[in-house]
C-alpha cells in the first residue's frame, strides 16, 4: 500500500487561505473555532496554551509518528477483511416474538381455507373412544355381579312373566326364612333406618352428585307401627289415594293416578306382599327388561319419636304430652315424611315409590322427571309426546286415541310452553302464569288424565291433580253454572278440594299444550330388541354408519323405537354429555328414499318412535345422535371423590351401571376387535370429518351378525376391547403424558342406544349392521360427497402425475450420484446409499441395522414427497 503524501502547511496567498480570510471561523467554547481556527485568545486561554505549548514535541517528531499509526491501521484493517473473507457469514439474529408472531400470521393467511376449516373440526377428535362399561373391580365374583340376557324375538309379555316368577320365588324364600327365624324382613342393601340414624352419609337420600342434601326426615319406623289397621289396598288402588310429599316426584305421582284407572296394571307391577313378615315384591320395565326389586317394610316419618327428640319435645310439649305427640306426628299417613296415601291405613303408594326409589338407588333420584317415562317403567309401554297445537284433526285424536284411555293408551297433561320451563323471564310472562294459576291450574306441573265422556252435546275430559287439592275453575269446575243433578248422577262427580275435576275437551287442548301418551301392549304382541355402542361425533349433519336392519317375514304393524339407557339408575355415573336421538326407517335397498322419520322431541330425551304398517321385505333405520356437553365429571371423577367416604353407595349404583352397560358391550372377542383405521398422515389429509370416520371405526354391538374383521398389526393399535372408554383413538399415544391433552379438553362422547321393535309377528327379527373396515395398505384421500364417482379419471390421472415425477426424481438422484462418484469420493457415498436401499454391497450391516436404515431412508423419502404436496397445494 503507497504511503500517504505529507500535509504541507498551505501558503499565504493559496486558496485556503483566501477562504479563511474571507470566511472568519464562528468562536466555540474557551476561544476556539467551531471549524478549528483561532481568534484573539483571553487571559484563561494564553495560560492553557501556554502549558500545551511547553508538553508538545516538535512538528517533525509528531509527522512521523501520525504516518507510523496510519499504516500500522490500514494493514490490520487489511488482516481483518482477509479473515471475514474466510469465515461463514454471521446467523441473522432471532427475530423478536413480535416479529415471530407477525411471520406466523403471514404465513396462516396464506394457508388454504379448507386446511383451516378441516383442522378446526379435527380438534374435537377424541382421544379415547367408546364408554366407561364397568365401575366395580375386576376381582368381584361373576355370580355377584348383575347380568343382562341377550334378547331374543319373543312375546312382548314373556319378560315379564319371568320377571314376575323369579320376584315370586325370591320372596316366598325370604318369608320362609324370617317364620323359621321368627325375624321381621330387613334390607340390608337399603336399610333406611341403620342409613338414617347409624351412617353420616345418608346413601338412600343423598346421590353421588349430592342431590338429595335437602330431604331431612328426623325417623323411621315399620309399617305396623305407624297405622292402626295397615292395608296394601283398601277396596282396590284408586286415583283419589295418592297424594305427594317431601320430593319433587308428581311426575312419578301422575303416573301412579293414571295406572288406578286399570286395576290389572297396578297388580302387574306389584306382584307379592307379606304384611307380616315385612316384605314387598314388585317388577319394573327397565332398558327393555322387566326386573324385580325387594324391600321391607320401613318408612320415614316427619318427625323424631318422642323419646329420641326428648331434648327438644319436652320444652315444647311436657312428658304429659307424649301420647296427643305421637298421635300428631309418629301414626297414620300425615306422619310420612314422602308419598302418602290419603286413607290413614293404606300402604301401597309409599311402598311404591320406596321400591322406585330402591330400584334407582336412592330417592333423591326420583326427583323431577316425565310422567310419560314413568308410564314406561311401570308398565311396559311406549311414550309418544304430542303438542296440542300440532294435531291435524282434533276430532280424529278424540276419537281414535283420547276416547282409549285405560285400554289402548294412558295420557297425562302438563300446563307449559317450552319456554316456560326455564323460569318466568319478564313481568308479561308472570302475569299469563298468575292468570293460569287463578283458575286452579299450575304450570310446569303434571297433572293425570282419568277419563272422558261424550254425550248429550258434550265432550268431557276428567283430570286429577297429584297434590291431592288445587283444582281447575273454569267451566264444569265443581259448583260452576254447567253442573246439574243429571250431570253429578251420569259422571259420578262429588264436588270437593281432592284434585279431581272435569273441564270441556276444547279447554283441555287449549290450557294443556303438553300430552304424553303411552302405548300398552297386550300378549297379542311381540317385541325384538338389538343394542350398540357408537361413537357420537361433534358434527350432526350425517346419520351414523351403524346402521339396524329389520326382517319382516309377512305384512304387520309395528312400533318401533330407538331409545338410549335410562340413565336415572345411575344418576351421578352418567358423564359429561346428554344425547338427542333420531331415525328414518327406508327400504334396505333405497336409504335415500325414507318411509318415515322419528318426530323431535322437546321434553322425552330418553327414547323416540313411530308407529308404521310394515310390507314383508328388509328393511334399515339409519339413526342419528346429537350430543350436548353438559360440563358433568365423567365416571372416573365422580368415583375417586366418593369411593373413600361412600363406599357402599359407589357399589350400590356401580352394580346399577354396569348392569345396563353389558348392553353395549361386544358379545364375541372378533366384535371386541378395534377395526382397521388409517395412519396419522391420511387422517390430516382426509377432507371429511374426522369425527365421522372415527365414529365408523369404532362403533361395536350386541348381537351383531356382521362379523368383524382381524386389524393388521402394521397399521392398527393394539387390540383392546371396544367400548372401553380407555381405548385409544386414531393417532393418540397412551405414553404421551404432555400438558396439551389437559389443556385441549377434547370431545369423547359415546352412547349406548338400542333398537326395540314391536310387531304381531314372532317371526320377525332385528339386527345390527356395522359398518365395513377394509383393509388399508396405503393412506387413501376419501371423497366428500356421496357421488364424486365422476371425479375418479381426475384422481387417477394425478396420481400417474405423481408416480412420473417420483420416478424423474429418482433418475436425477440417481445420475448426481454418478457424476459425484467421478469426480471422486462419490462412489462410497452411493456405495452406502446403495446398501441402505437395499442394494447388496460389501461389508452390508447385518438384517436388523438393515432394516432400521432402511425405514429411515424411506421416511425422509415420504418427507420429500409431503414437500412436493404442499408446493403443489401452495401453487395451486
Amino acid at each position: 500500500m503507497p504511503k500517504p503524501t505529507p500535509q504541507v502547511p498551505a501558503k499565504p496567498n493559496s486558496l485556503k487561505t483566501l477562504q479563511a480570510k474571507s470566511n472568519p471561523p464562528r468562536a466555540g467554547r474557551d476561544g476556539r473555532s467551531s471549524q478549528g481556527g483561532l481568534r484573539k485568545p483571553g487571559p484563561q486561554a494564553r495560560a492553557r496554551a501556554k502549558v500545551r505549548d511547553e508538553n508538545e514535541e516538535p512538528a517533525e517528531v509528531v509527522v512521523e509518528e501520525q504516518k507510523d499509526d496510519e499504516d500500522k491501521q490500514e494493514e490490520k484493517a487489511d488482516e481483518e477483511e482477509k479473515k471475514e473473507d474466510e469465515q461463514p457469514a454471521p446467523e441473522p439474529e432471532p427475530a423478536p416474538a413480535d416479529d415471530e408472531a407477525k411471520a406466523k400470521a403471514k404465513k396462516k393467511a396464506k394457508q388454504h381455507p379448507q386446511k383451516t376449516i378441516n383442522k378446526l373440526w379435527k380438534n374435537y377428535d377424541p382421544v379415547y373412544l367408546g364408554r366407561v362399561t364397568k365401575i366395580l373391580p375386576e376381582s368381584v365374583p361373576e355370580s355377584t355381579t348383575p347380568k343382562s340376557r341377550p334378547q331374543k324375538s319373543q312375546n312382548a309379555s314373556e319378560s315379564y312373566k319371568e320377571a314376575r316368577a323369579r320376584c315370586e320365588r325370591d320372596v316366598q324364600r325370604i318369608i320362609t326364612e324370617c317364620r323359621a327365624q321368627n325375624q321381621k324382613y330387613t334390607d340390608v342393601h337399603f336399610d333406611i333406618e341403620r342409613d338414617l340414624k347409624v351412617n353420616e352419609n345418608n346413601d338412600c337420600l343423598v346421590g353421588l352428585a349430592g342431590s338429595g342434601e335437602g330431604y331431612d326426615p328426623e325417623d323411621v319406623k315399620r309399617v305396623p307401627d305407624i297405622f292402626d289397621n295397615p292395608t296394601f289396598y283398601s277396596e282396590g288402588a284408586g286415583f283419589d289415594d295418592i297424594m305427594q310429599g317431601g320430593i319433587g316426584d308428581c311426575w312419578m305421582m301422575s303416573a301412579f293416578s293414571v295406572l288406578t284407572c286399570n286395576e290389572d296394571l297396578i297388580r302387574k307391577v306389584c306382584v307379592i306382599q307379606d304384611q307380616e313378615v315385612g316384605v314387598y315384591g314388585f317388577v319394573f320395565f327397565r332398558d327393555g327388561e322387566w326386573h324385580q326389586t325387594i324391600i321391607d317394610d320401613k318408612l320415614y316419618l316427619s318427625k323424631s319419636s318422642f323419646e329420641e327428640g326428648i331434648d327438644t319435645t319436652l320444652w315444647t310439649w311436657g312428658k304429659e304430652q307424649e301420647k296427643k305427640y305421637n298421635e300428631l306426628f309418629q301414626r297414620g299417613s300425615k306422619a310420612l315424611y314422602f308419598a302418602k296415601c290419603r286413607d290413614d291405613n293404606e300402604t301401597w303408594v309409599p311402598l311404591l315409590e320406596k321400591a322406585l326409589a330402591k330400584a334407582h338407588g336412592g330417592y333423591d333420584a326420583l326427583s323431577g322427571g316425565q310422567t310419560g317415562e314413568a308410564l314406561e317403567d311401570l308398565t311396559g309401554g311406549v311414550t309418544t309426546e304430542l303438542y296440542t297445537t300440532n294435531i291435524l284433526n282434533k276430532n280424529k285424536f278424540w276419537t281414535n286415541e283420547l276416547r282409549k284411555i285405560g285400554r289402548d293408551f294412558m295420557f297425562d297433561a302438563t300446563d307449559a310452553v317450552y319456554r316456560e320451563w326455564r323460569g318466568w323471564s319478564s313481568f308479561e310472562m308472570f302475569d299469563r302464569l298468575r292468570d293460569k294459576i287463578k283458575k286452579g291450574v299450575y304450570s310446569r306441573h303434571a297433572y293425570a288424565v282419568l277419563d272422558t265422556y261424550e254425550g248429550y252435546g258434550e265432550k268431557l275430559v276428567k283430570v286429577r291433580n297429584p297434590w291431592g287439592q288445587s283444582e281447575w275453575q273454569g267451566p264444569w269446575s265443581d259448583g260452576s253454572a254447567e253442573w246439574t243433578a243429571e250431570w253429578l248422577q251420569r259422571l259420578d262427580h262429588k264436588f270437593g278440594d281432592d284434585g279431581i275435576f272435569w273441564m270441556s275437551y276444547n279447554d283441555f287442548l287449549k290450557t294443556y299444550k303438553h300430552l304424553n301418551r303411552t302405548r300398552i301392549f297386550d300378549d297379542s304382541w311381540y317385541t325384538a330388541q338389538k343394542w350398540a355402542t357408537v361413537q357420537v361425533p361433534f358434527s350432526t349433519v350425517d346419520y351414523q354408519q351403524t346402521k339396524f336392519q329389520i326382517d319382516v317375514p309377512e305384512d304387520t304393524e309395528t312400533v318401533i323405537v330407538l331409545s338410549q339407557l335410562d340413565t336415572r339408575y345411575f344418576q351421578g355415573l352418567e358423564g359429561r354429555y346428554d344425547y338427542v336421538l333420531q331415525f328414518r326407517v327406508a327400504e334396505a335397498d333405497k336409504e335415500d328414499e325414507y318411509l318415515v322419520r322419528s318426530k323431535s322431541n322437546y321434553e322425552l330425551d330418553r327414547s323416540t318412535n313411530v308407529e308404521i304398517n310394515l310390507r314383508k321385505g328388509k328393511y334399515t333405520v339409519l339413526i342419528k345422535i346429537e350430543a350436548e356437553d353438559r360440563g358433568r365429571p365423567n365416571p372416573a371423577e365422580v368415583v375417586e371423590q366418593n369411593l373413600p367416604h361412600r363406599r357402599t353407595k359407589v357399589t350400590t349404583i356401580g352394580r346399577l351401571y354396569d348392569l345396563a352397560h353389558q348392553k353395549g358391550l361386544p358379545e364375541t372377542e372378533e366384535e371386541a376387535q378395534p377395526p382397521v383405521e388409517a395412519t396419522q398422515d391420511a387422517a390430516t389429509d382426509t377432507e371429511t370429518q374426522t369425527t365421522d370416520a372415527s365414529t365408523s371405526a369404532v362403533e361395536a354391538s350386541t348381537n351383531s351378525d356382521t362379523p368383524a374383521t382381524t386389524p393388521d398389526a402394521s397399521t392398527t393399535t393394539a387390540p383392546a376391547p371396544v367400548p372401553v372408554a380407555d381405548t385409544p383413538a386414531s393417532g393418540s399415544n397412551d405414553d404421551d403424558d404432555s400438558d396439551d391433552e389437559d389443556e385441549k379438553d377434547p370431545w369423547n362422547a359415546s352412547c349406548v342406544v338400542g333398537l326395540r321393535v314391536y310387531s304381531k309377528l314372532p317371526e320377525l327379527a332385528v339386527r345390527v349392521i356395522l359398518p365395513p373396515k377394509p383393509k388399508i395398505e396405503e393412506p387413501v384421500k376419501p371423497s366428500i360427497d356421496r357421488d364424486d364417482i365422476t371425479k375418479a379419471p381426475q384422481v387417477e390421472a394425478e396420481q400417474t402425475e405423481k408416480e412420473g415425477r417420483k420416478e424423474a426424481k429418482d433418475k436425477q438422484v440417481e445420475k448426481d450420484d454418478e457424476k459425484k462418484g467421478e469426480e471422486g469420493g462419490g462412489k462410497e457415498k452411493k456405495a452406502e446409499y446403495d446398501g441402505v436401499m437395499g442394494k447388496p454391497k460389501a461389508g452390508a450391516l447385518p438384517t436388523r441395522g438393515r432394516v432400521e436404515q432402511v425405514t429411515k431412508a424411506r421416511g425422509k423419502e415420504q418427507e420429500m414427497d409431503d414437500d412436493d404436496e404442499e408446493d403443489e397445494e401452495s401453487d395451486e
